[in-house]
């Protein structure tokens, strides 16, 4: 059976305090409470024959490491022999920190990391899922492949740079225009999941 898990993005914070003064800075727009297309959900309408898996991780808007690592241990007993991790965001801070501190016993046809922050504080506060070392990866997945673009608002593209560094295997594939990779498709992502 091909699988495909996708795991989605969040905010985390150093503290408490942090989480409520972010939450009473942030605003709020009318366009934001409309339902929004978004590419995960896309991308499995577009795999009919895989199962697309988009778990929702605890607490994404004060996410913890701890917590998600918990429920990530959960779904490691589902993987087949043929599954493809996607990580946008926190999702792949999360990854990167994680497959680094306990590589998986058997590898991941493909491991896929989009817009993550390495251990940059100008993006925001990294909280609990800073990655600062992501070497080792390949102990966990076959093949790894690094998306970002150079418009990224709220990623900085130096980002990229330091896990190329860390996983000098991994294939980058690198946007000029795509932002956070927030649109409602991501053809490109399709296109490589459906590789062999």
């Amino acid at each position: 059976m091909k699988q495909v898990l996708i795991i989605h993005g969040g905010h985390s914070f150093s503290s408490y305090e942090s989480y409520i003064d972010d939450l009473n800075a942030s605003e709020i727009s009318y366009q934001q409470l409309l339902p929004q297309k978004k590419w995960k959900p896309w991308v499995a309408d577009n795999m009919p024959d895989v199962d697309v898996l988009l778990p929702a991780f605890p607490n994404g808007h004060n996410a913890e490491y701890s917590e998600w690592k918990i429920y990530f241990e959960k779904l490691i007993p589902f993987f087949g022999d043929d599954i493809q991790l996607v990580g946008h965001s926190l999702g792949a801070m999360f990854l990167a920190k994680y497959l680094h501190e306990l590589p998986l016993q058997k590898k991941v046809r493909r491991l896929i990391l989009i817009a993550g922050v390495y251990d940059d504080q100008s993006s925001g506060d990294s909280g609990s899922f800073a990655v600062g070392d992501a070497t080792g990866l390949e102990r966990s997945a076959s093949d790894i492949h690094l998306f970002h673009s150079k418009d990224d608002p709220a990623v900085p593209f130096s980002e990229l740079a330091k896990f190329q560094a860390d996983i000098p295997t991994a294939m980058s594939h690198v946007f000029e225009d795509r932002g956070h990779f927030t649109d409602s498709t991501f053809p490109e992502l399709l296109e490589l999941l459906n590789q062999k």
